[in-house]
């Protein structure tokens, strides 16, 4: 039971009090859709929680809207502010709540069309069972599993064939390319929505402190100094020479790319089977004082029958923390995946959505500031990698795998992906800037004049990515992410050295440094008095040059 007062308003506390209900049959619900199967039997069947859920968010969004934010306390006017921002986010991962429109009396954020509404989910759902099974040379592959083969395969015909089979995806998205493509409506839709609401890319770097006229260059200085570590340098030269590619000013082709960042996976996965995952997972966890046992924190990250299709991992909170008598009960997490095989990418995944459960243990707030608002997002994204990044650490796979790796493979590895994202990122911008155009032209000079890869717009080989469906412009939060990510990790090791092999404190440090606020304080703020002044590039960048 919560004790304690948080607020004198008897009818804020009403609201944060059906919040925190919501959130916990919420978290229910989550896990039982996900895991196709009941959770908290007590709550009913998931059609009937889902049906509960309902009503319940419609209790919630009256008891938001009579509030009035003029006659409210500053506290008590941040939290009903943040609950109002948090729930919109929440609603679109349930598909009861399509096309339904919830008042809640703050700032109208422009409701997406029912029809827009209906394609994103219909596209989404068929992405999301395609992605699951991919042909390639009489196997059936997920997503995730292929594109680990790009980075493994030596044959760069296989890899080539291995590309193709990504196809059914592109054709599930984008059609033939032409103006009636589904994620060309599904543009024209979000760019509205931008439009009115502004961008949430631009949101999120205000955010973090960045300002956002500065978050393009920002994008492109950070791919073309990779693309000078990744291909510039001898290491560099030789891995694209090995994976076929011409060197100087020609174009390495998008099959090879993950091949020429693969080169630690290539070498590492051997050594991390699926079954080597959780045991390294909770033993690094451990070693920070944060074991998932004594926080919580529930793992479903293996494929089985009768669980649904998930195109990506992803950790949900099933309650909100709660102050007690004897002090605070913090929220347990479940965190989902889909790894049909091991691997250093996968293990790094795994530690990343650990990173969001030791956020969710970590907070220690009022009922209504416990789920930061959407332009907390990037900061919240971002942290989930000052754990995910350790993977990629030369001490770390010292110490874990018994192997020694070189600082320019390990760079490749860390910041690969990410450069991709930061190309989704300033995809997106352009074209919800510019929703007329033709996405494949658009990836293509973004690829080809940034990060050296060849564009190939006969192809719509950007759709790939579930993001682009159900949270455009989320992708912007990793690459943002990774800025914040640099600078913060460089500020960890100077006050406390480096925690590869195991910190006790560590945990307890970040929870109290940078975590336990959640929405009840900016994160430009909490960074500004972490790092000792505004977050820049500059970490980032001196981590890629000192690899090259």
């Amino acid at each position: 039971m919560q004790t304690g007062r948080f607020t004198d308003d008897p009818a804020v506390a009403d609201a944060e009090s059906a919040y925190a209900a919501y959130c916990a049959r919420y978290g229910a619900w989550s896990v039982g859709h996900h895991r196709g199967e009941v959770y908290r039997p007590e709550f009913g069947d998931i059609a009937t929680q889902e049906a509960a859920l309902v009503e319940a968010r419609r209790d919630l969004a009256s008891r938001l809207r009579a509030q009035n934010l003029d006659s409210l306390a500053p506290d008590d006017r941040l939290a009903v502010t943040t609950m109002r921002a948090a729930l919109p986010d929440m609603d679109d991962w349930v598909p009861a709540f399509d096309g339904v429109v919830f008042d809640d009396g703050g700032d109208a954020r422009l409701a997406e069309e029912p029809v827009a509404a209906g394609l994103r989910r219909e596209v989404l759902d068929r992405f999301t069972e395609t992605a699951s099974h991919l042909e390639y040379d009489d196997e059936r592959l997920h997503r995730l599993t292929l594109q680990d083969r790009l980075a493994r395969e030596d044959d760069g015909d296989a890899r080539r064939a291995l590309f193709d089979a990504l196809g059914p995806l592109w054709q599930i998205v984008d059609l033939d390319g032409g103006p009636d493509s589904p994620y060309r409506r599904l543009v024209r839709s979000a760019a509205a929505r931008w439009a009115h609401d502004g961008s949430p890319i631009a949101a999120n770097a205000a955010g973090l402190g960045i300002d956002p006229e500065t978050v393009e260059p920002i994008l492109r200085q950070m791919l073309r100094t990779f693309r000078d570590v990744a291909l510039g340098s001898a290491a560099g030269s030789a891995l694209a020479s090995a994976a076929g590619s011409a060197l100087g000013s020609a174009l390495v082709e998008p099959w090879d790319y993950r091949y020429i960042v693969g080169a630690l996976p290539r070498r590492l996965d051997s050594l991390l089977p699926r079954e080597r995952l959780r045991p390294i997972n909770d033993a690094h966890l451990a070693a920070l004082g944060a074991a998932p046992a004594d926080l919580g924190i529930e793992y479903d990250i293996f494929p089985r029958p009768g669980r649904p299709d998930l195109p990506v991992a992803f950790t949900f909170p099933l309650e909100l923390p709660v102050r007690t008598a004897e002090g605070w009960q913090p929220a347990r997490s479940w965190v989902f995946g889909t790894y049909q095989t091991g691997g250093l990418g996968n293990l790094e995944e795994l530690l990343h959505e650990s990173g969001h459960a030791l956020q969710d243990s970590a907070v220690r707030a009022r009922p209504g500031l416990a789920i930061a608002p959407p332009s907390h997002a990037a900061f919240w994204e971002a942290f989930a990698d000052v754990l995910g990044h350790d993977p990629t650490e030369p001490a770390f796979l010292l110490h874990h795998l018994g192997v020694e790796v070189s600082a320019h493979d390990a760079t490749l590895a860390r910041y690969g992906h990410t450069m991709l994202d930061a190309c989704w990122t300033l995809f997106e911008i352009e074209l919800h800037r510019h929703p007329g155009r033709r996405p494949n032209d658009v990836w293509a000079e973004t690829v080809e004049g940034e990060l050296g890869i060849r564009g190939h717009p006969e192809w719509s080989w950007w759709a790939t990515r579930s993001h682009l469906l159900d949270g455009p412009g989320y992708l912007a939060n990793y690459v943002l992410g990774a800025v914040m990510v640099a600078a913060v990790r460089a500020r960890i090791r100077e006050v406390r050295g480096d925690w590869s092999r195991g910190d006790p404190g560590w945990y307890a440090f970040v929870s109290e440094r940078l975590l336990h606020w959640s929405g009840a304080r900016e994160p430009a703020d909490i960074l500004r008095d972490f790092l000792g002044g505004p977050l820049t590039a500059d970490a980032l960048l001196a981590d890629l040059r000192s690899a090259g």
